[in-house]
């Protein structure tokens, strides 16, 4: 990464950021350690773009930043590691600094989703980088830089590099930030004007969306994810609301591609739940209809009740949210299908179960 003739452009950045990456910089020189920046845990692409570049973004100003990633990388992430970078994933991380007094979090809503790194997170000079419209760790952190209004927060950590800083990124960091907004837009879907704007740039600079796509296709799903969809399809507890269809159920793993599958079935709204280890996992997806015709905010409206009413944290987008609680997988079901259903209540429609 180096550093444009001409210094930072003028651009289209808000003064804010401008003031809040400034304010990065200052408590980086006020740190005096190696910085830790990270993700949520199973990284998305999303994650791994915007930590991989305020990684280098630090590394330019001549600041030692540390890359760690609670829990690893999604497997798409792993994909683009291994395409884009070029590296195994394992190889991407850095050896995480003894001591450090300030850490960067990227693109994560609650502490929870750091998962044995939130401690560490909450006791240290804490900046977030975040897109998610709710964040319990804006709170927490010294400096902020949240904005509900980017897609992605790849889009942020761009806006950061090149028309902040000016920074000239390389073409590994212009294809992770173009495949963290591709990823998190579901292939431009939910873009804006901004966005779309943003990945142009990206392109003109000399990324290559064919890469990115290639990097980010799925392979062929394995035998344990189509049995995961098929155990999900078997166990649904689904009512009808009105012209809706919600969906609950519950599996072992590939919470993602089974609540996927069950949108795929007919499902206007899905909440699958699993069981990791001493905590358990609840993931909501929806489509955009009932989304926006009911007024519904997944993160919002249903992953944070969740958190508060049986411990643990969550949050997310609209459409797609997730939360990670202190409670067996039959106590988080129950729950979520009592809040859920309340929600349909309060919106003037009557859940039935679907015999």
């Amino acid at each position: 990464m180096t550093r444009q003739q001409g210094g930072s452009k003028s651009g289209y950045v808000p003064e804010w950021l401008r003031e809040k990456t400034r304010e990065m910089l200052e408590l980086a020189d006020s740190a005096g350690t190696p910085i830790v920046v990270m993700g949520h845990r199973n990284a998305d692409p999303d994650a791994l773009a915007s930590a991989y570049v305020v990684r280098e973004i630090l590394r330019a100003e001549g600041y030692d930043a540390r890359l760690v990633f609670p829990e690893g990388l999604s497997q798409a992430s792993k994909r683009l590691v291994r395409e884009i970078i070029g590296k195994e994933p394992g190889d991407v991380e850095d050896e995480a600094p003894e001591e450090s007094a300030m850490a960067v979090v990227v693109d994560t809503a609650s502490p929870e989703q750091l998962g044995e790194l939130s401690n560490f997170a909450l006791n240290v000079l804490l900046v977030v980088i975040d897109h998610h419209s709710s964040n319990k760790l804006v709170e927490r952190a010294k400096v902020a830089i949240h904005d509900a209004t980017a897609r992605a927060t790849s889009e942020l950590v761009y806006l950061m590099a090149t028309h902040v800083l000016g920074l000239e990124l390389d073409k590994k960091a212009l294809e992770l930030l173009l495949a963290g907004i591709v990823y998190d837009t579901r292939h431009f879907i939910l873009s804006n004007a901004r966005t779309l704007r943003i990945a142009s740039e990206l392109l003109e600079q000399g990324a290559s969306l064919e890469r990115v796509l290639k990097a980010l296709q799925s392979p062929p799903m394995e035998p344990p994810e189509r049995i995961a969809r098929i155990k999900g399809a078997k166990r649904m507890h689904c009512v009808r609301a009105g012209d809706y269809i919600v969906a609950f159920t519950h599996v072992g793993a590939y919470e993602s591609s089974v609540a996927r599958a069950l949108l795929d079935l007919g499902a206007d709204l899905v909440i699958v739940v699993s069981e990791r280890g001493s905590e358990t996992r609840v993931v909501g997806r929806a489509r955009k209809s009932i989304v926006e015709k009911l007024g519904i905010h997944l993160g919002r409206d249903i992953m944070e009740q969740l958190g508060r009413s049986l411990g643990g944290g969550g949050g997310g987008h609209a459409q797609a949210a997730g939360a990670s609680v202190r409670a067996s997988l039959e106590r988080a079901f129950s729950e979520a299908v009592r809040i859920v259903e309340n929600l349909l209540r309060s919106r003037g429609l009557q859940p039935q179960p679907i015999t």
